[in-house]
């Protein structure tokens, strides 16, 4: 009689097994989303970083180079 609620204590216990490595394999494909989404984010911010300092630098060049012709013809 007690070795049949082994036997099923054995099979609650598996199952339950499962189900918390199932969740664990979910919680873990969600972080690694996350992480990848943040991966890419941070590349984005980097290259618009980039690109604003050689917009900023492109200004400040053509700006000097018209204040230099304009002393030169002064």
């Amino acid at each position: 009689m007690f070795s049949n609620l082994s036997r099923a204590g054995a099979a609650w216990r598996t199952a339950s097994a499962r189900r918390r490595s199932r969740a664990a394999a979910g919680r873990l494909e969600a972080a690694v989303c996350g992480f990848e989404r943040s991966i890419v984010a941070l590349r984005t911010a980097a290259l618009d970083h980039v690109d604003s300092q050689d917009l900023a630098s492109l200004t400040l060049r053509v700006f000097l180079d018209r204040r230099s012709e304009r002393g030169r013809t002064a």
